[in-house]
């Protein structure tokens, strides 16, 4: 048939295999969504299915849109019954179709993020919840994993273990879902939970959905969590014509609660499953898919599969051993340079890092070099909340005119100056013509003694800060000490304000490197004025124009599903990759070297690999330990350059050798507070020397020797 032609021997499989189970196992780069694609062509002009009785899921609506383009434009098909979406828009169609059924009607809102967090602070103020016991953001990623697990607020503790902490998170997720209720609207959690209860409650739905879905195909399938799992098991259950698509190799988001087992169990889960492997890669050359092979056999928690290609090429991909982390922006910059230079396009071109904070030191040297970049799936780091709270406060201190960043921050973090008091300070300023930081330090008529008190508190701060004579970066860890914002984030159960944790402290690194360079460069101490201006400069960039070439920026997290001809994978280091939070069990380190396959995998043409000996972290230098996935990845399949250290050697300094040190660097070792952790560097002979540690959960700690036991 002329509609297989253009498919390989197992791409024709998959499209043929239309009855019962089918389990594909696509590997990167191995036509999958071509697979897709043509399979329900196959179904809809072969088998003569109707495109009603057809249900596509994708993984994101990007992909959706692509797949009705493709069938309409390559083979004339009408898509406008085809049920064709990501979980979340299936979901809420059905929702909106069987409303009479549940304590919503059909034009129910979704709440998004923004909306969630506005009801969440109503609820914390009416229960009376303390926000530095209960984080807002932990109690919402728990509610978020109950429902998720389909458990409801009446199930809660049927699941989970009841104390304290336990009972006041139930409280919270049973009157959220009220107040849900009350104002007519569901979270994206709640589309796919109220589809499953709907489903699993109501037999004469189930049935009407099971005859409508004759042909239920799923993309991403590793990607499922178990409430998305429930809603295909309960609708396939009755014809078994289910074809899930997936890579377990490629199943990098267990953080947003995606489950494994459901690709690794599906051959349990069915019965008389066909498997079809699709290991043919039209991606990348040979060396590549050698060296992602040679990493994942590592994993065991997968389907074995290897990828091939008769793609052959002479880019052996480059592991770069630098200095620093300076160093590894500065090689990036200047490849990119040379692929410039030989008329590469920078579209072409992609960075890709464990942690968004990596990002800082490549925006400000492609500044420097007058490299064009976008940040994908993300913001510039001095975009970011948590970094211009922090800028706002410096701003002030240079122009006590700046009322928006006055405003910003006069009452962040909370220091009960509220809107009445606010208003009582705009006013004052007003009437007397001066600036609020001026009226903030005079005694305001109309205040309470009590809003008086607060206004004072703030005022001593920053006159304080004005006051102090010391260089740059102390001046910005004594702000941010002050506040109390990193311990804050850092003691946080919610993994997105550990990241701003880890943003603020990269902050405070980038400018302990602004303040060395200038001094190098100036022979002079910069100003606070001097260093605002070099931010502002940098955070010129985010009006680029998306139709002109730009390198792009990514965590290796949002490069999934995407190519390039060129990909630098940087921060090649324990604590990094895998981060220091994932390294307590083998699952965790399994996804992290998942994590990597996936970046690597991404190479159409070279790969550029790195890590730093030293890296600036929380404003001091340490020794780092390049990953252990390096040794993992066999050196036939790339080759090794170590960039000799350029700096001066201080011959007066007296060197304590490695060797005949107590602890020695990647040790790993236990603390009766912090757990366990593994060195990353050793100041010092004998058991007292100063160790820096990375514990678990991302805490970097300078401890003295005799307070660890090794492990």
């Amino acid at each position: 048939m002329q509609l297989l032609e253009n498919l390989n021997k197992e791409q024709q499989q998959v499209v043929t295999t239309t009855e019962g189970p089918l389990l594909v196992l696509a590997g990167a780069g191995s036509g999958k969504t071509r697979s897709v694609i043509y399979r329900t062509a196959y179904l809809i002009s072969e088998k003569h299915i109707s495109p009603w009785n057809i249900l596509v899921v994708t993984f994101t609506n990007k992909a959706a849109r692509e797949l009705i383009n493709r069938l309409e434009i390559n083979f004339g098909i009408n898509t406008r019954s085809l049920w064709i979406g990501t979980f979340h828009s299936i979901c809420s169609r059905i929702l909106r179709y069987e409303s009479a059924l549940l304590p919503y009607d059909s034009n129910f809102s979704i709440y998004d993020d923004a909306d969630q967090k506005t009801v969440f602070k109503k609820i914390y103020k009416e229960l009376d919840i303390d926000k530095k016991f209960f984080s807002m953001g932990a109690v919402r990623n728990i509610i978020s994993r109950q429902k998720n697990s389909l458990i409801l607020p009446d199930d809660f503790f049927k699941f989970n273990e009841k104390n304290y902490y336990t009972e006041t998170v139930h409280k919270i997720y049973n009157r959220y879902q009220k107040y849900l209720e009350e104002n007519n609207a569901m979270d994206f959690d709640d589309l796919l939970l109220n589809t499953a209860y709907l489903l699993h409650d109501h037999s004469q739905i189930l049935k009407k959905y099971q005859q409508k879905f004759r042909y239920v195909m799923i993309d991403e399938y590793q990607d499922t969590n178990y409430a998305q799992f429930k809603i295909v098991n309960l609708i396939a259950s009755a014809h078994q014509n289910l074809c899930v698509v997936g890579d377990d190799d490629q199943a990098i988001y267990s953080w947003r609660g995606a489950d494994i087992r459901n690709i690794l169990n599906f051959e349990k889960d069915y019965k008389n499953v066909k498997t079809i492997k699709l290991e043919r890669n039209y991606r990348s050359p040979k060396i590549i898919l050698n060296l992602a092979n040679s990493l994942i056999k590592y994993n065991d928690e997968r389907h074995p599969k290897e990828l091939w290609t008769s793609y052959e090429d002479d880019a052996v991909p480059i592991l770069k051993v630098l200095q620093n982390e300076r160093a590894e922006a500065s090689f990036v910059a200047d490849q990119i340079r040379q692929l410039q230079e030989n008329k590469i396009s920078l579209n072409s071109c992609v960075v890709l890092y464990r942690t968004n904070a990596q990002s800082r030191i490549f925006e400000s040297t492609f500044v420097k070099y007058g490299i064009k970049y976008q940040i994908v799936g993300g913001v510039n780091f001095y975009q970011r909340k948590e970094i211009k709270d922090i800028i706002a406060y410096l701003r002030i201190l240079v122009n006590p005119s700046d009322s928006e960043s006055f405003l910003r921050i006069i009452n962040y973090p909370s220091r009960g100056i509220g809107k009445s008091t606010m208003g009582k300070i705009i006013e004052f300023a007003f009437l007397n013509n001066i600036t609020l930081l001026e009226a903030i330090n005079s005694k305001i008529p109309t205040l309470s003694k009590w809003q008086q008190t607060n206004v004072n508190n703030f005022a001593q701060l920053t006159k304080s800060w004005q006051q102090l004579e010391v260089p740059l970066p102390k001046l910005v860890q004594k702000i941010l000490d002050d506040l109390g914002l990193i311990d804050q984030f850092k003691n946080s159960k919610d993994p997105q304000e550990i990241t701003r944790a880890e943003n603020l402290q990269e902050f405070i690194s980038a400018c302990s490197e602004f303040y060395e360079q200038f001094l190098d460069e100036n022979k002079e101490e910069p100003t606070l004025a001097e260093y605002l201006q070099n931010i502002a400069l940098q955070t010129d960039l985010d009006n680029l124009d998306p139709q002109e070439e730009s390198v792009k920026l990514m965590t290796m997290h949002n490069a999934k599903g995407l190519e390039f001809d060129y990909v630098f994978i940087v921060g090649l280091e324990e604590g990094l990759l895998p981060h220091s939070r994932s390294m307590d069990t083998n699952k965790e380190l399994q996804e992290e070297r998942r994590l990597l396959y996936v970046a690597i995998t991404r190479t159409k043409k070279q790969l550029f690999m790195s890590y730093a000996k030293n890296r600036n972290i929380f404003g001091d230098s340490i020794l780092t330990m390049p990953s252990h996935f390096i040794k993992e990845m066999d050196e036939r399949f790339y080759k090794k350059e170590v960039v000799a250290k350029s700096s001066h050697i201080n011959f007066d300094r007296k060197i304590v050798l490695e060797s005949s040190k107590h602890f020695q660097i990647g040790d790993k070792v236990f603390h009766k507070k912090f757990g366990k952790g593994i060195i990353l560097n050793v100041d010092g002979k004998d058991v007292d020397a100063k160790l820096t540690i990375s514990f678990s959960g991302g805490k970097l700690k300078k401890i003295i020797g005799s307070y660890v036991t090794r492990i």
